[in-house]
């Protein structure tokens, strides 16, 4: 059974606010439109892998995807977790096309493209065993204990050729099509049941509730001002920032389309590239909303958390947000 699913990444959603806020000819849209590319090829990958992990029994299996807690020293992401009553098994996904080396003499993957373009990346053997060591430390500190955990690495891409100096890595790394073999070697392997129904309940809710996920400073990450953004409400149907308000609504005035609520999606844009709090002041500013009772309503009808009185008030802008970070 899926707990968490497999949803697209919150830094596309986060990248495509900046891509639509800069202008087209600006000098890092080729650098974001390839940095969209990788992670959407990262997240087709895991997709996948749970799609094939679907066929395990419901009950039995419980599936989280993209599960990032706080654990010492660091934070730890990992891309899909297995939880059962008799072991945990943390999958990292690769979804390369080409050629792939595991160099063991300098603990590095190498991925050779198509086109004979030759990559470096970090181990993701020596990355799913720090999160492996990181998730035992987790457990421990929420009194779970005797648990063993396991570790995949598993390529998405079927035309990938894998590679390896050790023979041995096929016991780590293995083909997306292997995976429901391998999960059933490691039933076979831990009879003992560790965990009941119970304790299965207990540690999938913990799961959920520390979840955090990362929301990186795009504009810092990728050096650009805040003055480099277009303000302004976006229209869906000409896609220009074009859209007044008028008697209630939001009508452009290049193509006449009309909304109710664009200022909803120009809201989430601020949260993603700004910040998560926003003033009356930097609503109408960002929004290119002239009157700040018309901002005062468009505000208050949100039924935002706030703090402050009149003209000091500071809404908070998580809720805007909050089924794509949970």
């Amino acid at each position: 059974m899926i707990i968490k699913e497999c949803e697209i990444p919150l830094k596309v959603h986060m990248i495509e606010a900046l891509m639509r806020r800069l202008p087209p000819d600006h000098a890092r849209q080729p650098i974001l439109n390839l940095d969209i590319k990788k992670i959407k090829a990262g997240y087709s990958g895991e997709y996948r892998v749970l799609s094939t992990l679907n066929a395990l029994p419901e009950k039995e299996y419980l599936l989280f995807h993209d599960l990032r807690l706080i654990g010492s020293p660091f934070p730890f992401q990992m891309d899909i977790l297995i939880l059962t009553s008799y072991f945990l098994l943390i999958i990292e996904v690769k979804n390369m096309a080409g050629e792939i080396y595991f160099d063991n003499t300098f603990n590095q993957l190498i991925r050779t493209n198509t086109d004979g373009k030759t990559e470096a990346f970090d181990d993701p053997i020596l990355q799913v065993n720090r999160q492996r060591q990181q998730l035992l430390e987790w457990l421990k500190s929420k009194k779970i204990i005797n648990i063993p955990v396991e570790t995949l690495v598993v390529s998405a891409n079927s035309s990938t050729i894998i590679r390896a100096e050790n023979r041995d890595i096929n016991r780590k790394v293995i083909r997306k099509d292997s995976i429901l073999i391998k999960i059933r070697e490691f039933k076979e392997k831990y009879k003992k049941k560790i965990l009941s129904t119970r304790d299965m309940k207990r540690i999938s809710t913990l799961l959920l509730d520390e979840h955090t996920p990362y929301i990186p400073k795009l504009l810092e990450s990728y050096g650009i001002p805040i003055n480099a953004l277009q303000t302004g409400v976006y229209c869906h149907k000409c896609y220009a920032f074009s859209m007044e308000r008028r008697l209630r609504k939001w009508i452009c005035r290049i193509c006449l389309h009309s909304s109710n609520d664009a200022h909803i999606s120009a809201l989430q844009d601020y949260v993603y590239l700004v910040k998560p709090t926003i003033t009356n002041s930097e609503f109408r500013q960002f929004l290119q909303l002239k009157s700040p009772s018309s901002a005062k309503k468009l505000l208050t009808s949100l039924k935002l958390n706030h703090s402050g009185h009149t003209k000091g008030r500071v809404y908070s802008l998580r809720s805007i947000i909050e089924d794509r970070t949970k």
